[in-house]
């Protein structure tokens, strides 16, 4: 799909953009039927929920960052140089009697256990069924991708994911990005169907489940094509590697 002026703008400038009504219902219910077949459980029987926020061995089909209007927009933010699209299910269970709050704070992703892979540039996030507030929401902090490139401007050899060298850094400072954040986070509440897509340096985080029924959420990534000629450039530009 062609993205219009306004959309790429409020993108640039917010660090993400929402497409409501993106996936087809027969789309939605087909995954749903894959899902709890996977886990072997009844959607109407909280006794049968596994407790796993990682359903292993499991991936939707056809997988959410390939399908076709998936890819019209990566090809409109990248112009071919963005590869990937695979991704994973992550499961917010409902937690009665909990209190919901705010997360302390967001991180950035590319920087996980696996160690710092670089050239990661976009990601996107949508929800088999509707989330209400503090039903499990992904919460992202808008316009966070500016002071975070910012940061590693300041300090480009941080951006291999040094910046945990730190003296001041601790496993759950990721406040260090999310706190320069302009604006205070806001939760993706949406329809089922309706998609998120974000930058790669916007801060965002997991948040409780307060409400009755599950948040399945999908999730999928793209690098740049040729990462490894680009991976430790920070430059002065945001989007020279985009075609926005």
């Amino acid at each position: 799909m062609e993205l219009s002026e306004q959309q790429i703008a409020f993108f640039k400038q917010q660090g993400y953009l929402i497409l409501e009504n993106f996936i087809a219902p027969e789309q939605l219910a087909a995954w749903r039927g894959q899902f709890w077949n996977h886990a072997g459980a009844d959607p109407q029987d909280p006794a049968s929920w596994p407790a796993s926020y990682v359903i292993d061995g499991f991936a939707v089909e056809p997988a959410f960052g390939q399908l076709p209007q998936m890819r019209e927009v990566v090809e409109a933010m990248g112009g071919g140089q963005f590869s990937g699209g695979g991704g994973s299910m992550l499961v917010q269970w409902p937690r009665s009697g909990e209190a919901w709050d705010w997360p302390a704070q967001g991180h950035i992703d590319g920087y996980g256990p696996g160690g710092w892979s670089g050239g990661f540039m976009l990601g996107a996030t949508a929800y088999l069924d509707d989330v209400e507030e503090n039903g499990g929401a992904f919460i992202y902090w808008p316009q966070s991708h500016l002071p975070t490139h910012a940061y590693f401007r300041e300090h480009p050899a941080h951006i291999d994911g040094s910046f945990r060298d730190r003296n001041d850094w601790e496993p759950r400072q990721w406040g260090l990005f999310s706190d320069r954040s302009p604006h205070g986070p806001e939760q993706f509440v949406a329809r089922a169907g309706d998609v998120i897509f974000w930058h790669c340096f916007l801060c965002h985080t997991g948040s409780v489940n307060i409400r009755s029924k599950p948040r399945l959420g999908l999730f999928a990534r793209w690098h740049y094509a040729e990462r490894e000629t680009m991976r430790y450039d920070v430059p002065e530009d945001l989007w020279k590697y985009w075609t926005i």
